[in-house]
């Protein structure tokens, strides 16, 4: 019940402003991951990590880390391989004008068609119902916090079994004024 109203209460605290300066997205994920790491390794898990360094974008550190371990928590809940352990993986890289942060897992995967109804707010898979709590927000909470700084969030099959999160976040602008003058 705790983990619940936990959600809850995340779910119905607004987003973050939008910083005027860039996150340092790669510097955040580092910290997160040591972090998560340690948490999922006390649990009989396994969590690896591919960051790009100095990646940045326009969301707080704050609710970047809330993003990311709600994925993270969901995969380690939901996505244990057929050894009953979590082998899970995240990754950081520039696709373009966008950042692509990316938790997978070895689970059995969600159904395409059952993507979108997961998506919103108290609903559950079908392996969440046996046995793990919950209150089905987790997912609906990365949507809107992500919606606020012009991210996505994508559910997609793992190759070779599994689910991929993928977020998308755009990336920030910005010039290095120094260089700029000193080179006219």
């Amino acid at each position: 019940i705790d983990h619940s109203i936990g959600q809850l209460m995340e779910y119905a605290r607004p987003a973050g402003t939008l910083p005027q300066l860039a996150t340092d997205i790669s510097a955040v994920l580092a910290e997160l991951y040591e972090r998560e790491r340690s948490h999922t390794a006390s649990l009989g898990g396994e969590l690896e990590a591919s960051l790009e360094p100095g990646l940045r974008a326009r969301i707080t550190a704050l609710d970047l880390k809330r993003i990311v371990s709600n994925l993270i928590e969901n995969a380690r809940r939901y996505g244990r391989s057929s050894d009953g352990m979590a082998h899970l993986v995240m990754t950081l890289q520039a696709d373009g004008a966008m950042i692509a942060i990316e938790v997978s897992d070895r689970g059995p995967g969600i159904a395409p068609e059952d993507v979108d109804r997961l998506l919103r707010p108290f609903s559950r898979g079908e392996a969440a119902r046996t046995g793990v709590s919950g209150a089905g927000l987790g997912l609906a909470i990365v949507e809107r916090l992500l919606k606020h700084v012009g991210g996505s969030l994508r559910m997609l099959p793992r190759e070779g079994g599994g689910l991929t999160a993928r977020i998308e976040l755009p990336k920030a602008k910005f010039r290095n004024y120094q260089l700029d003058n000193d080179n006219p």
